[in-house]
């Protein structure tokens, strides 16, 4: 807690300005990012308005041609123009990065300040920097002889732990930058943390936590994977379609059409509930990327989940699953992008996971074995529902022949 407290020790009337300021002063090198991965170091500067709307800048924001937006550097008695200056009255200025906080509160006042921000560059080469600044700034006030005013402040330094911000004060709250997903990543970070209260370790909490948004997704992917598995079968029947139509797109794709109606296989069937599910799994990566819950913390052999494996086993490990997920369930397409997608996509994520963090890693590791176990029980279901579906259609083809000859001889 911090008071300000302002007094007029003059016998006539003085008008005064008051400005509170916080910073932080980085080189360059210490918050450049690395590849695949932005360095959770990387510091920006940051506002909360009093409806706890949040205004994050970063030192790209602060290149000399942004200056001229007039909107953002507001020239007046309070901001020299060279300010940024979200609108409205604010409620919290920052200087933060991922993990970390270095934030003041504004409680009260005799009126209530505007936020500015502010990324100055320092130094050069090996040296070059930046200035962070973040600051309230109240407007210009005449205090009479004698008089004093007060303003009243929270300051909050160190980590952006959910428990320590909320005990902090609730304004404090909104520094904890969970992406465009953040409804639904708040909700998965507060499940994340009641598993680890039951827990004790937030590498099987991470498990547990991929295992449950599994178990209520699939509802969802069932179609998807379903729908791959019939269009799969359905192959040998289409490879025919496309030799004996090769020269007549139309009639090929009429034909097609009509084996996917009389097998009641859609191939955009599946493609919704994907997209419905996909807010989950970015909410779920942007909270296991930002949790400083996992900053420092051991779990089997990585001696921090918050940076990549060091032995770069994970990464292997991954790969071959994502290898053999393809290998049992191959994309529909000619041979030689079949090949492509068996071996690139492998590849890309083991090479991501490289410098991904190993928290990360934990949950794409348990949630491809969901996903292979969860293809095994949809096909299964799918084959056999397809192979009655045939059945089906070859006894009605039967009928009707029989109905026929019998028409034919009447």
């Amino acid at each position: 807690e911090m008071t300000t407290s302002v007094k007029n020790l003059s016998d006539a009337p003085h008008p005064y300005a008051l400005t509170v300021n916080t910073a932080s002063y980085l080189l360059d090198s210490e918050v450049e990012s690395r590849m695949f991965r932005q360095n959770p170091m990387m510091t920006h500067v940051e506002c909360v308005s009093e409806a706890g709307e949040v205004v994050r800048e970063k030192k790209e924001d602060f290149r000399p041609g942004e200056f001229s937006d007039e909107e953002r550097f507001i020239s007046g008695s309070m901001n020299p123009g060279d300010w940024s200056q979200p609108a409205g009255t604010a409620s919290v200025i920052a200087v933060s990065n991922a993990y970390f906080t270095n934030a003041i509160s504004h409680d009260a006042g005799p009126s209530g300040p505007a936020c500015q921000l502010q990324v100055e560059d320092r130094g050069t080469g090996d040296d070059a920097a930046a200035l962070y600044k973040a600051r309230f700034a109240y407007e210009e006030r005449n205090l009479a002889a004698g008089k004093s005013e007060t303003y009243a402040f929270h300051t909050f330094i160190g980590p952006k732990e959910r428990k320590a911000l909320s005990a902090a004060g609730p304004r404090f709250e909104p520094l904890i930058d969970l992406g465009f997903f953040s409804p639904v990543a708040n909700i998965l970070v507060k499940y994340l943390l009641f598993v680890y209260s039951l827990v004790k370790s937030w590498g099987v909490a991470i498990v547990l936590l991929t295992i449950t948004a599994r178990m209520l997704l699939f509802p969802l992917t069932w179609p998807s994977v379903k729908n791959m598995v019939q269009m799969r079968e359905l192959k040998p029947e289409m490879d025919k379609l496309n030799a004996k139509y090769k020269d007549d797109p139309q009639a090929k794709g009429l034909a097609q059409m009509e084996l996917w109606k009389k097998h009641k296989v859609n191939p955009m069937k599946g493609c919704l509930p994907q997209l419905v599910s996909m807010p989950v799994w970015f909410a779920l990566y942007t909270t296991l990327q930002t949790a400083v819950e996992l900053y420092h913390i051991p779990f089997l052999w990585f001696p921090d989940l918050s940076e990549p494996d060091p032995l770069y086993i994970l990464p292997i490990i991954i790969g071959g699953v994502f290898f053999l997920q393809q290998k049992l369930m191959p994309m529909q397409a000619d041979p030689a992008q079949q090949k492509m997608m068996m071996y690139f996509m492998p590849s890309m994520f083991t090479l991501f996971m490289l410098f991904l963090p190993a928290g990360l890693g934990v949950y794409m590791f348990t949630n491809s074995l969901l996903g292979i176990a969860q293809q095994r029980v949809v096909e299964r279901h799918a084959k056999s529902t397809l192979t009655a579906r045939k059945a089906q259609a070859l006894q009605n083809e039967e009928r009707s022949a029989i109905k026929k000859k019998k028409k034919n001889r009447s």
